[in-house]
């Protein structure tokens, strides 16, 4: 993922020069058109929380990550991002309830890390 994050809660993604179609990428050519004309743009990263899953037992490449939690989250402006959960050590009991509203807190090796809109305030 060629996303950019920082501790602002905006995120960059690609659009189609020619459609205008957002993605989160990377995309050589867009999805709906199927132009090569992909640029990066920075969208808001507050969203919804769609789905969770914890990963027990990562993969040998995640092993010193685990375990963690899998997030998809809805972003406003219509793309469906996936990235982890930001709680570390995570605990089943302090995932944000399906429907919460989410904010992207940063990142780490390409990968975006979303915490509850409210927390830290």
């Amino acid at each position: 993922m060629s996303s950019v994050l920082s501790a602002s809660p905006v995120i960059e993604i690609l659009r189609c020069a020619d459609c205008g179609q957002l993605d989160p990428g990377p995309r050589e050519l867009c999805a709906s058109c199927y132009s090569p004309r992909m640029e990066p743009v920075t969208v808001d990263g507050d969203g919804v929380l769609v789905s969770w899953t914890l990963v027990r037992r990562p993969p040998t490449r995640f092993q010193a990550d685990g375990p963690y939690a899998v997030a998809v989250v809805d972003l406003d402006c219509g793309v469906r991002l996936t990235g982890r959960l930001a709680s570390v050590p995570f605990e089943e009991a302090d995932a944000p309830p399906l429907g919460a509203r989410m904010r992207v807190c940063g990142g780490t090796a390409g990968m975006a890390l979303f915490a509850p809109a409210d927390a830290g305030r």
